[in-house]
C-alpha cells in the first residue's frame, strides 16, 4: 500500500499546477469556442473547489481524476477536429 503522506507537498502542488495548465492548453485544441470555454470553465471551477483539500488520499484521487480528464479532453479534441474537418460531415448544429 502506498503511503500518500510521503509525497512532498511541493511535488503535489507542482503536479496539480502542471495538470491545470495542460487542461487549459488542451481546451485550445477543441474545434469550437463553445467547447473551449466549457473545458476552461470546468477546469477552473473544479480546481477552485478543491484548492483547500488536506487529505492526501483525496488529493491523489483528484489528481488522478484530473489526469484522466486531460486524456479525455485531448482525445475528444483530436476526434472532433478530424470530424469537423471532414468535408462529408454534416454540421447541423
Amino acid at each position: 500500500v502506498f503511503n500518500f503522506a510521503m509525497v512532498p507537498i511541493a511535488a503535489t502542488r507542482a503536479r496539480a499546477l502542471s495538470l491545470y495548465r495542460q487542461l487549459l492548453r488542451g481546451a485550445t485544441r477543441m474545434p469550437t469556442p463553445n467547447r473551449q470555454n466549457f473545458v476552461i470553465k470546468k477546469t477552473r471551477v473544479e480546481y477552485r473547489k478543491h484548492k483547500d483539500l488536506a487529505d492526501p488520499a483525496e488529493i491523489e484521487f483528484q489528481l488522478r481524476l484530473a489526469d484522466t480528464n486531460l486524456d479525455t479532453v485531448l482525445v475528444q479534441a483530436e476526434h472532433l477536429a478530424k470530424l469537423f474537418n471532414d468535408p462529408n460531415y454534416q454540421n447541423d448544429v
